[in-house]
């Protein structure tokens, strides 16, 4: 049995995080394990202590800016692939999450571009996930 893949997920906005949240949640059927961080320096205390298959960042975060989280992160996890994950989550998109709900907006598909991207980097099929 393969493990679930290790996802970091770095956000500070509790709507986004919901969104992204439950998308994880649904499309990966327990294959993806999710550790949340809530800002930056708290990724950053996860990174610095285990490994992780893929970093969700928000590059948006209101302590850090985009470059220098992902100049630092990319240095603290080198060969970790980053998704930044804000081109998914339009302005639209959270509109129709406040509307309709985040497990609502996560079920119609209006994030399957950012769960394309999510498995693309994971490759969640039995035995191909990256190894350690």
């Amino acid at each position: 049995m393969v493990s679930a893949a290790e996802v970091l997920f770095i956000e500070d906005e509790d709507l986004d995080r919901q969104l992204v949240l439950e998308l994880l949640a649904l499309r990966g059927r327990g294959r993806v394990h999710v550790t949340e961080a809530h800002g930056f320096h708290e990724g950053l205390v996860h990174l610095r202590g285990r490994r992780f298959d893929l970093i969700l960042l928000d590059t948006k975060l209101s302590e850090i800016s985009a470059l220098s989280a992902l100049r630092t992160v990319g240095e603290v996890a080198p060969d970790t692939p980053i998704l930044p994950h804000n081109p998914f989550i339009t302005t639209q998109l959270r509109q129709a999450a406040r509307l309709r709900g985040p497990f609502d907006v996560a079920i119609r598909g209006d994030l399957n571009p950012l769960w394309s991207a999510v498995e693309s980097l994971l490759v969640l099929e039995s035995g191909q996930r990256r190894s350690a």
